[in-house]
């Protein structure tokens, strides 16, 4: 503590004066403190009222006559003449010891007004930190990082939300650039040398929506508003209230919607096309079968004719993928062991995988975790996921296969070490009949996610270029038996 090694020296007053002054000054030191601050309040003396109790239950000695309280009172340095009579004012400086010294009455009223004055000021210092203190707690509930630009487009001030995102305290954060950490704010705001132009933004709000991936690949979704603050009976722009909220989930329950509008309406269309272009194509396969046999035709005639087997064969397969595809089916739920499926889905795998020179890691959860699902239909998923890793690994690779438990799934995840998915593809990777492979029919992960909602599960894809792809079953848990 300071005070073992500073000797600090308090003040000891006495005063003089009628009862109610003697009150008022004692409440007033009593109210604020001032004990701590250095002034203690050690004995007083009433004129004409010797004897008489303080008002408002304020007490402390009381002498006749100045000689018996400093007598009693050594330690006093200092003398409140409150009354202003003159006979008074002459005996103090008479009587008072020359260490002793006299404040009257001006000086006096000066310091009350003065302290009081100091109360004010305190009582609302404590109310604007009380204010400030509740409205910081306000908005650090909010889940939007919150920012406030300067008008030199330096960072003031921010929630916590925010920081957190930066990955930096709030004190790092003032006077920061805060185009370092939005820089979509480069296509809303005017630039001037590397920094915001704020004074020569517009009134009008401002708003835009981008993604970015994290370090896991997985895409996150956010919507940025900007809010000019003007000076008060003024137009000029002196500060920006920069609001960045998270829309991802919002940005993928509406892309599911409209997944399934597109599924629908092309389910309807490629059922009805499938239906009518499989009755002529069976008619063409078979007469090619009955044609390829005709020894009159020379063996140039065969192979063109071979290849138009082939082709209504690739056609007849591709229909019923399409066909399967948009079938509505009643499936069979179970308990399945997510291990067991995949140890069955690799075993087939296995040696495509060893041909191709991909390494295979297996790190299946020990504890067999149960999820609600198909055998089938989930290890068909698999199965296409790890199909998809082959073939974006054809020199070779990394492949993981991983199962666990999370707090509200049972998953299984296939990770591989290709060259990734760009964010343009991956935002449509679920799409039907969109493709990023040459000669792909755009049906695997459509049909993988159809699969996993039938069950009532999910999947989840993180890809980042250069880094990799990985794709999640998730399984709703099996009830504890």
């Amino acid at each position: 503590m300071l005070e073992d090694f500073i000797d600090i020296k308090k003040d000891c007053i006495g005063i003089v004066g009628r009862s109610f002054a003697l009150s008022a000054l004692s409440l007033l030191l009593h109210e604020s403190s001032r004990d701590a601050a250095g002034i203690i309040l050690e004995a007083g003396v009433l004129i004409d009222e010797s004897g008489n109790a303080l008002q408002d239950g304020h007490d402390f000695p009381l002498y006749e006559d100045v000689e018996s309280m400093l007598a009693a009172h050594p330690s006093i340095t200092m003398f409140f003449e409150l009354s202003g009579e003159a006979d008074m004012v002459a005996h103090l400086r008479a009587a008072l010891p020359p260490e002793v010294t006299l404040v009257e009455l001006p000086a006096a009223r000066f310091f009350l007004r003065l302290h009081a004055t100091d109360r004010l000021w305190i009582a609302c210092k404590a109310n604007l930190m009380q204010t400030q203190a509740l409205f910081k707690s306000v908005v650090d509930q909010f889940p939007e990082d919150i920012m406030i630009i300067g008008s030199d487009g330096l960072i003031l001030d921010c929630n916590s939300h925010s920081a957190a995102r930066a990955g930096e305290s709030i004190s790092e954060l003032h006077g920061k650039n805060a185009l370092d950490y939005y820089e979509s704010l480069r296509s809303l705001c005017p630039l001037k040398d590397g920094f915001i132009d704020v004074p020569s933004m517009s009134r009008e709000n401002n708003e835009l929506m981008f993604s970015e991936t994290d370090d896991l690949g997985k895409i996150h979704f956010y919507r940025l508003y900007v809010y000019p603050i003007t000076e008060e009976g003024k137009d000029k722009v002196i500060q920006l209230v920069v609001i960045c909220r998270n829309i991802t989930e919002r940005t993928m329950i509406e892309q599911r919607l409209q997944q399934s509008e597109r599924m629908a309406t092309v389910g309807e269309l490629s059922a009805y096309i499938a239906h009518e272009i499989r009755n002529p194509l069976m008619a063409m396969g078979g007469f090619a079968k009955v044609l390829i046999k005709d020894e009159s035709i020379d063996s140039s005639g065969r192979e063109k004719i071979q290849i138009i087997l082939e082709e209504a064969q690739r056609l007849d397969r591709l229909l019923k993928s399409i066909l399967s595809f948009v079938r509505s089916r009643d499936v069979q739920k179970n308990n399945i062991d997510v291990n067991r499926v995949a140890a069955d889905a690799m075993q087939l795998l296995s040696l495509g995988c060893q041909l191709q020179e991909i390494e295979v890691e297996m790190d299946l959860d020990p504890s067999h975790p149960l999820g609600i699902g198909g055998v089938e239909q989930i290890r068909q998923c698999l199965i296409n996921l790890v199909r998809n890793s082959m073939e974006a690994m054809p020199e070779g690779g990394r492949l993981k296969i991983s199962s666990g438990i999370s707090e509200n799934h049972v998953w299984l995840e296939v990770r591989d070490s290709g060259p990734g998915i760009s964010d343009e593809i991956r935002t449509h990777a679920f799409d039907p009949f969109f493709s990023g492979k040459v000669n792909g029919n755009g049906l695997g992960l459509p049909m993988v996610k159809k699969i996993m909602e039938e069950f009532g599960g999910e999947v989840e894809l993180a890809s980042r270029p250069g880094k990799g792809t990985s794709v999640a079953l998730l399984l709703r848990k099996a009830p504890v038996a």
